[in-house]
């Protein structure tokens, strides 16, 4: 497969259901835009919203495939400013022909280009729409890139985190197995054994000796469950 038709698979491959619901938000936009522009200042007929409608679904859908297009163009080499200009630049300019031809083949016509009217004048709708396709991309390109950019930031903020969590984890263990190689084991069993028999005898000194022997496991393990506090914080 040559590589262009491999680049054109892959831009298609990658507009998913997300990318469908992008596009209707930002033709929603644009129709706004458009309604508090032109409709409401002029009031044009309404048989010429269905030719509003159709332009603004193909401005909106040329916008979102020259991004993703620009990303497969990104993720081959190509620098990141070079690849969405030329990227929505193509789109603004295909779109313009794309819908004036499909429209008129419909015999659906905007308020500028209806029949009537001489074909110059008519085909500057054309360039209307490359300017507003320019302007709509532009903006949303700028949108995109800074929303990844801020996606990335705090990725990576998650990331230093975990990997601070993980060290303090290894960290504790660490002081851990360090405490368990200082409690002599035989030590610890011979003290339990004493206690147990002052104990039994009822002498004064079992209590203390007891009182004693918790006193200093509680030192030597007070370290690790600092630790382990400020791990569960986290």
């Amino acid at each position: 497969m040559r590589p262009a038709a491999r680049f054109l698979r892959d831009a298609i491959r990658s507009f998913t259901w997300h990318q469908v619901l992008l596009t209707q938000v930002l033709a929603l936009a644009i129709d706004g835009i458009s309604v508090l522009s032109f409709v409401l200042p002029f009031q044009p007929p309404v048989t010429f919203a269905a030719s509003r409608v159709m332009i603004e679904e193909m401005m909106a859908f040329s916008i979102v495939f020259a991004v993703l297009a620009a990303d497969q163009a990104v993720a081959r080499g190509t620098r990141l400013f070079r690849a969405y200009a030329l990227a929505i630049l193509v789109a603004s300019l295909s779109v313009a022909v794309v819908q004036f031809e499909v429209r008129h083949w419909l015999g659906i016509y905007t308020n500028g280009d209806q029949p009537g009217r001489a074909m110059p004048q008519r085909r500057m709708q054309m360039v209307y729409v490359t300017s507003d396709t320019l302007t709509y991309g532009a903006l949303s390109v700028l949108i995109c890139l800074d929303y990844r950019r801020r996606e990335r930031l705090q990725r990576r903020v998650r990331e230093a985190e975990l990997e601070r969590a993980r060290k303090e984890q290894r960290l504790a263990e660490s002081r851990l197995a360090a405490l368990r190689s200082e409690v002599d084991a035989e030590e610890l069993m011979a003290t339990l054994a004493e206690v147990q028999h002052l104990l039994a005898e009822d002498s004064p000194a079992g209590d203390r000796r007891l009182d004693a022997l918790i006193a200093d496991l509680r030192a030597r393990l007070t370290p690790f469950d600092a630790t382990a506090d400020a791990r569960v914080r986290v």
